[in-house]
């Protein structure tokens, strides 16, 4: 049984890279895999059956036979076996934005808790060594490895392909930002759409499919090359918020002196005796600012979840035990669940009789 990477869907089915042929085949799903239900996405790993390959054996078809079991599943877009994350962001045009990309950074860990993520700020070749050294020393304090590019003048480049090589990688980050240039020269065969914004001079978005790009690794590097997709990028409603109190372990500079605070459930915004406030002048103002309003954005989402959660319909509530506001409210069943009541099925099966009658009158 050969096994293959899914690249992308196509064509009613998908295309497979397979490591043991070098191959890129045209795969159908079995019919036993579509009755069972079983998704498949860019990333998973499969089993191929019926391979067939064209005569110069870089190209064919299979059927796909079976799933493997999948290590994570990224879930904008689907992407699976994820073994790292790279969050893109441009450090001007448009501007660096620390808030969205610490946003970036929260949902990247919530969703995927045990994957590699990392910065790389692009577009550097229009910074100043001291904006680029001052954005490093944010993050790198914060545990978070830091790249420095340029797509225009290959600045940072090799690093970030070593960085690749030998890994499933996915880039996001907020549109125009140039993912999509960077992916073009990490493989200058993928001639990916890059439009730009004339008046504004930032790149619009153009990714609208999840699909596994190849990244060629360098000459005599001794790991093999890696996969990469590109993203979307994600509005405010579609990141992830923890709970209010588990914001803060979601940023390491804070987690090391929220350990401390008396209060398990501590916000570390005005409560006394805070550890976090005893030393935020230790935290950089950026990450302290975005921790703030990501808090605020988790206590608006739960507190939108409980209201939700607890709305009853009037109609669709009775009342036991007693009088409304003294009784208990409990929801009613629907129609599909109620049992028949006593009274109807008495009435069903008189007139039930009473047809019967009435045909063997006729019959006479």
């Amino acid at each position: 049984m050969v096994t293959g990477t899914v690249l992308r869907r196509h064509a009613g089915g998908y295309l497979v890279h397979s490591d043991e042929l070098d191959a890129v085949l045209q795969c159908p799903v079995r019919a036993r895999l579509k009755k069972e239900g079983t998704s498949i996405f860019a990333g998973d790993r499969v089993d191929l059956d019926e391979v067939e390959l064209t005569d110069n054996k870089e190209r064919g078809s299979a059927v796909i036979a079976a799933r493997l079991d999948r290590q994570n599943l990224l879930t904008r877009p689907y992407i699976a076996n994820v073994d790292q994350v790279i969050i893109v962001q441009a450090i001007h045009q448009p501007e660096f934005n620390s808030l969205l990309c610490d946003r970036y950074l929260v949902h990247l860990q919530l969703e995927l808790p045990a994957v590699r993520t990392f910065v790389c700020v692009n577009k550097c070749d229009l910074a100043t060594d001291e904006e680029i050294s001052a954005l490093r020393n944010i993050y790198e304090s914060a545990g978070h490895s830091m790249i420095a590019l340029s797509a225009k003048t290959g600045l940072g480049m090799e690093e970030l392909r070593r960085q690749l090589a030998g890994n499933r990688s996915v880039l996001t980050g907020p549109s125009g930002v140039g993912k999509s240039s960077i992916l073009n020269v990490l493989n200058p065969e993928l001639h990916l759409k890059v439009d730009v914004h004339e008046e504004l001079l930032v790149g619009r978005h153009t990714t609208s499919a999840s699909e596994l790009y190849q990244v060629p690794a360098d000459h005599g590097h001794e790991i093999g090359p890696g996969w990469i997709a590109d993203t979307p990028g994600y509005s405010l409603d579609q990141l992830r918020h923890p709970e209010p109190a588990e914001v803060a372990w979601q940023f390491p500079e804070l987690a090391q002196f929220a350990e401390e605070c008396k209060f398990s459930d501590c916000l570390h915004l005005a409560e006394q005796n805070c550890n976090v406030l005893a030393h935020v002048e230790r935290i950089p103002k950026s990450r302290y600012e975005s921790y703030c309003t990501i808090v605020a954005e988790a206590q608006q989402e739960r507190k939108f979840r409980q209201e939700t959660s607890q709305k009853v319909d009037a109609g669709a509530v009775k009342y036991v035990g007693g009088e409304q506001g003294r009784g208990k409210a409990i929801p009613k069943l629907s129609n599909r669940h109620r049992a028949p009541s006593r009274r109807k099925e008495k009435q069903q099966l008189h007139d039930y009789d009473r047809a019967e009658d009435a045909d063997l009158d006729d019959d006479e």
